[in-house]
């Protein structure tokens, strides 16, 4: 690479401080990770592609590299290198980067820079971001699938005796494989690592399942026409307060998510057992929006009372391939892809 870009296989502390840092969202729901420093090392055979100036890190982008496909971890800028005085200076800035990285793609997907080969790189975005919307278009990239965001919130989860916590890859690992290693993007790079919840019916057989990622957010503005308002009014609301906490907002990601018959009760059953077990109020579950369970549940299953207040938000899978392939299949959904 050329100055100004850096390309390293680990993080600089100034690297994870600009992601740490970085508020996600425009005009709807706005975070921060408050994980950053934790997560960041446990991301698989990562690359890390700065732009530096002075010593220091104006953005970064993060790929994980999952044998011919990369995905988009981490996509973050400073202000500075997109503004510098002057509105002409700003734009030849902003051309000069763009025109940069669009190269690293194209170099990529030639294979100029790895020896193995790189056929696909994939992100997730917020439909909502006009700029990461626009952005992701100017660097080639096109929208290949969507996916929703669907909470479920309890403020008294119930217990179900027959929820069972494993730790172990090998319990869970084929029916896990069976339902889903044909998924567009499937990697089971974070899937290895506990917790896995199960329920057992009377014979001890499996019939419900799911992998859990716990999460911390910073919550500046929850999503919505008056999500600014309704994030400064949430701790002084009952029941609300016990779902979300702004300043250090925790909850689980669910993702290997399957029940048997893809039954709806079985999977309420399940998601509230497993809150009632972590002792947390709320899931974010991310699936691909033509998902055999979501869609057989979708409309079945009382989600609680943060889905009533802020419905299901939509996330488009982003992808820039070198061969374009069209499959009927699902995406696949990492918990710790997205977050």
């Amino acid at each position: 690479m050329k100055p100004p870009f850096q390309l390293r296989e680990a993080p600089t502390a100034e690297i994870i401080a600009l992601l740490a840092e970085t508020t996600l969202g425009t005009s709807g729901a706005r975070y921060q990770h408050l994980d950053v420093l934790e997560r960041i090392h446990t991301a698989d055979l990562p690359l890390y592609l700065s732009v530096e100036r002075a010593q220091k890190v104006l953005g970064n982008i993060t790929f994980c590299r999952r044998g011919n496909k990369w995905y988009i971890r981490y996509f973050a800028f400073r202000s500075p290198l997109q503004s510098s005085g002057k509105l002409t200076h700003r734009k030849k800035n902003e051309g000069l980067a763009r025109s940069w990285v669009t190269q690293f793609f194209e170099d990529t997907l030639e294979g100029k820079f790895e020896d193995q080969k790189v056929d696909l790189f994939y992100a997730y975005i917020d439909p909502k971001n006009e700029r990461s919307k626009r952005m992701s278009e100017n660097f080639g990239f096109h929208v290949a699938g969507n996916l929703v965001t669907q909470s479920f919130s309890r403020v008294y989860p119930k217990a179900s005796s027959r929820i069972q916590k494993l730790v172990h890859w090998e319990e869970v690992s084929s029916d896990i494989q069976h339902r889903f290693s044909k998924y567009q993007h499937y990697d089971e790079a974070h899937l290895k690592t506990p917790p896995f919840y199960v329920l057992l019916n009377a014979k001890g057989e499996q019939i419900a399942c799911a992998h859990t990622t716990k999460v911390r957010w910073k919550i500046e503005r929850l999503p919505g026409k008056f999500g600014g308002i309704l994030t400064k009014v949430v701790p002084y609301i009952p029941f609300l307060r016990a779902l979300i906490k702004p300043n250090d907002h925790q909850f689980l990601v669910p993702d290997c998510v399957w029940t048997k018959d893809n039954d709806s009760r079985l999977l309420e059953e399940l998601f509230s057992a497993i809150l009632f077990e972590e002792k947390l109020n709320l899931m974010l579950w991310w699936t691909d929006i033509n998902d055999p369970l979501y869609l057989g549940v979708k409309n079945k299953i009382n989600w609680g009372l943060l889905h009533k207040i802020i419905g299901v938000s939509p996330v488009d899978i982003v992808v820039r391939e070198k061969n374009p392939t069209e499959s009927e299949q699902p995406f696949f959904v990492c918990a710790w892809d997205m977050v």
